[in-house]
């Protein structure tokens, strides 16, 4: 299986984020390491076998989401400003808290729907178990 073009990504998207944060720029540098996390998923998911399109997109769905809330945060962060809030809570507060948190909890769910059939397969958990499990 050829990982090549994943790698080359994941090595473009760390050296953006390298420079996002050289440059100050924490809004790119947050983008760049969701996307570098995402890479990397779908690198480590290819190692496993060929994942499905729909695990493909909903990685995708991910990382586009979680950058768009990202963005959302540092538009509505204004130092100088007035204090923006959502729900109560301060902008930046409440993204983590209505958005990104949710996020992270939704990527552990779908792992554990997915493991069975993208990750390890019955007959290769049946495998594992027959060679490490006591007897």
């Amino acid at each position: 299986m050829n990982n090549s073009p994943l790698a080359v990504l994941a090595a473009a998207v760390s050296l953006v984020a390298l420079l996002a944060g050289l440059a100050g720029r924490a809004a790119l540098l947050g983008m760049a390491a969701v996307v570098l996390i995402a890479v990397l998923c779908a690198l480590a998911l290819r190692s496993a076998g060929q994942p499905s399109r729909r695990t493909y997109a909903y990685l995708a769905g991910f990382a586009t989401v979680f950058c768009s809330l990202l963005a959302l945060g540092f538009f509505l962060h204004d130092p100088s400003g007035p204090l923006v809030t959502i729900g109560g809570f301060p902008a930046g507060t409440a993204m983590l808290l209505y958005g990104i948190t949710p996020l992270g909890v939704t990527l552990g769910l779908v792992y554990g729907l997915i493991f069975d059939t993208e990750i390890l397969s019955k007959h290769k958990q049946r495998e594992f178990l027959d060679r490490f499990a006591k007897k």
